[in-house]
């Protein structure tokens, strides 16, 4: 038995997982309040006024009531009550259409009623149609007697529209919290290993250890309309700091630029789709020094086939620097290149449940064989909104409860010879992850995450197990 070996660079995996694990970060900031996707904020709740009372029915319940409505306005078209209700419910579904063609008709029986033409225009908003939605919102401030909260409603929406109308757009999302893990440095949790057939006992620096740190996130977009049916030339930069209590090698930087135009597809006949094309500049601080870089290119699209439904993807090429340094005296082994994409099928039911399935998978090419591998894996989520159970956050919005697991399946080419001389590393990933989010202010809310991880490798200074526990505070701009 070897007298204590310290595995003084971590394993290739465990550095992916700190990088994993700060990108998680990223991407939680980024979605924790999540605008519109084409960058316009939407005030408020733009449903009709109604919509609480249709919001708890799912959305088989509200097909068929809307096919009961439907009956009964054919047999009494005149009353208002029964056509409201029934394009309340259409606009729930997603049914614009029948829910805008029933509004229009009510103002035939009730000519220059502003709360119908404040609806129109919502629903026109929602639609991009900002044209007609601003004429109904100013035709329902220019009727008599205008109640105060249509009034409220109807400017809160003008200043949307004038924001929304102005080619550039800037959004921005911040997080900062605090992270606990079981195993902060994804180490082996035991202290014996073989390699090369021989038993070595492991030092204190390379086994899993717990850990606090503290980190900052952050997500700015940009967008500038090129006035060309609907194209728009985009910028995201992705910022991640985190700082550890006593695990400070492990102390990661990582800020990366994408820019490009992306494209309506509506010209193509493909409507609710943007695809868009992008140049990528990355770079990642690893206790303290400067680790890796990266330039590349990607693609990304979206679509949405129907109102409940949507589909994203991206397909991405880097080519990545490492630099070695005293605490990681060989990741230039890593230099080369990677080829990465994921697509994401996400579907709303109703109101309250949403649903996500997704498959992803990566190539790395790079100067040692044995670092070289693929990875291919997917999972699926689960997303319930509800009221919030405090009655003073109830008009913040809804709380929302998150739950993920996930698989990967990960093999190199070929056997790493400080670990065996003749079988390469195979990886099976494994992980759950639950967050609650609580929206305290329109533009504020309180994060909770847990994770459980666990990688299986063939390799025993590979293998590990890791609970995280992040709390976190998310600012929308």
């Amino acid at each position: 038995m070897g007298d204590g070996v310290s595995l003084a660079e971590p394993a290739k995996v465990n550095v992916r997982c700190l990088v994993v694990a700060a990108l998680l970060g990223c991407a939680t900031a980024g979605t924790a309040l999540a605008q519109p996707a084409d960058g316009v904020t939407v005030p408020g709740d733009v449903a009709p006024a109604s919509a609480p009372a249709v919001s708890a029915m799912s959305a088989p319940e509200l097909r068929a009531r809307q096919s009961e409505l439907l009956g009964v306005m054919l047999r009494d078209p005149s009353n208002l009550d029964v056509a409201f209700e029934y394009a309340t419910v259409s606009a729930a579904i997603g049914d614009y259409e029948a829910a805008i063609g029933t509004f229009e008709r009510m103002l035939i029986y009730a000519p220059g009623l502003p709360r119908i033409q404040l609806e129109l225009g919502v629903l026109y908003f929602r639609l991009g149609s900002y044209e007609a939605a601003r004429s109904y919102f100013e035709a329902a401030l220019a009727a008599p007697d205008v109640p105060a909260e249509v009034e409220t409603r109807v400017r809160t929406f003008l200043v949307a529209i004038d924001e929304a109308e102005d080619p550039h757009k800037i959004t921005a999302t911040f997080m900062t919290g605090l992270r606990w893990q079981s195993n902060a440095n994804a180490g082996p949790g035991a202290r014996e290993v073989t390699l090369n057939g021989l038993t070595f006992l492991l030092d204190d620096t390379a086994i899993g250890k717990p850990d606090w740190n503290a980190f900052l996130a952050g997500n700015v977009h940009w967008a500038y309309d090129l006035g060309n049916q609907g194209d728009l030339l985009e910028a995201d930069l992705l910022l991640y700091a985190g700082r550890y209590f006593n695990e400070t090698r492990l102390n990661t930087s990582i800020a990366e630029l994408t820019f490009g135009p992306s494209f309506n597809l509506a010209r193509f006949d493909i409507d609710n789709a943007r695809l868009g094309i992008y140049g990528i500049a990355s770079g990642i601080r690893l206790s303290e020094a400067n680790y890796s870089g990266a330039l590349g290119f990607g693609s990304r699209f979206a679509v949405q086939p129907d109102p409940l439904s949507s589909v994203s993807g991206k397909l991405e090429y880097r080519r990545r620097w490492y630099r070695d340094t005293g605490q990681y005296p060989t990741v230039t082994n890593r230099d080369g290149y990677q080829i990465s994409g994921q697509t994401t099928y996400t579907r709303r039911f109703d109101e309250r449940w949403s649903a996500r399935g997704f498959v992803l998978g990566d190539y790395e090419d790079t100067a040692a064989r044995f670092e070289q591998s693929w990875e291919l894996g997917g999972g699926i989520g689960v997303t319930y909104r509800f009221f919030s159970p405090i009655a003073k956050l109830r008009d913040k919005g809804p709380w929302a409860l998150d739950l993920e697991s996930g698989y990967l399946r990960r093999e190199f080419a070929s056997p790493d010879p400080a670990v065996s001389a003749t079988m390469a590393q195979r990886d099976n990933e494994f992980w759950v992850r639950g967050g609650l989010t609580v929206p305290v202010r329109e533009d504020v809310a309180l994060g909770l995450t847990t994770e459980f991880r666990r990688l299986q490798s063939n390799y025993a200074t590979r293998d590990y197990a890791n609970t995280s526990v992040m709390m976190n505070v998310v600012k929308a701009f």
